[in-house]
């Protein structure tokens, strides 16, 4: 089993969310409920990107990873971003 820490977690600035989806399947417990989409925005996240960096990253508008960012708070139970971040770490 391959924990989030020993996953590709820094995505090369050119690579979207698609391409992501297309790499091997990261098992990573935390992540098993979020979307492909989801799980690449908490990867950067994970790494401290801001959500404007993320949507300039994975070439989506900021208001989408906003959304995105809180649907993974909801759905991991976490309250806050920094929660989040020791989560997955």
């Amino acid at each position: 089993m391959v924990s989030f820490r020993e996953s590709p977690a820094a995505l090369p600035p050119t690579m979207s969310w698609r391409d992501y989806c297309a790499l091997p399947e990261v098992a990573a417990p935390a992540l098993a409920g979020l979307s492909p989409a989801e799980r690449v925005v908490a990867m950067q996240v994970a790494q401290g990107l801001s959500n404007r960096e993320i949507a300039a990253t994975l070439g989506k508008s900021e208001f989408t990873v906003k959304h995105q960012v809180s649907a993974i708070l909801k759905k991991l139970g976490v309250p806050t971003r920094g929660r989040l971040i020791a989560l997955l770490r």
